[in-house]
């Protein structure tokens, strides 16, 4: 006999979610839009008893974490990272965030963060996924982040960012090339 498991809302929902995430990278400088707004949906889609976080700006968010399983870790060591960019202090710690190894270049950090899309620092995207180049405008975000993430960044090293204004998502994975403009 058969049995046929139906996926429920939930499987629905974190299933869409990480689909998002991965267009998002797959396509840097592309806005996705999620199926929920919000950082907790990205972690829920991505976190389970083998990973690690790093989520300190938000108690509420950090609470609903842990109790997915995953561990909460110092941001230098966390797989995870959900974060705000927008002062030098922050800036200073995110420096720390692992880049991978040459033997394990996947043993890098994600960095999630909330940004508004639409005005502000304005960057030329260039690199795999992008046809030519792609303009965006990003606000939210302190404007000596992009130094640092040039200078943190040795591809296949880095880390990945994601980018997150509401229901909107966007990805910049390690391989993207950012302009200042």
């Amino acid at each position: 006999m058969a049995h046929n498991l139906l996926p429920t809302l939930d499987d629905t929902r974190t299933n869409a979610t990480f689909e998002e995430l991965m267009w998002a990278l797959s396509r840097p400088g592309q806005v996705r839009e999620l199926p929920t707004a919000g950082f907790w949906p990205l972690a829920e889609s991505l976190l389970d008893r083998e990973c690690s976080f790093h989520a300190a700006d938000d108690p509420t968010l950090d609470a609903q974490m842990a109790a997915t399983g995953a561990r909460r870790l110092p941001l230098a060591s966390a797989d995870y990272v959900f974060a705000t960019i927008n002062s030098a202090e922050k800036l200073a710690a995110l420096s720390t965030l692992r880049i991978g190894s040459l033997l394990y270049p996947d043993d890098a950090a994600t960095l999630f963060a909330p940004a508004r899309f639409g005005s502000g620092q304005r960057l030329r995207l260039t690199g795999p996924g992008i046809k030519d180049s792609v303009t965006i405008d990003i606000d939210g975000i302190d404007p000596a982040f992009w130094q640092m993430r040039a200078r943190a960044i040795r591809y296949p090293l880095g880390w990945d960012l994601y980018l997150v204004d509401g229901k909107r998502l966007l990805g910049i994975p390690r391989s993207t090339k950012i302009e200042v403009l």
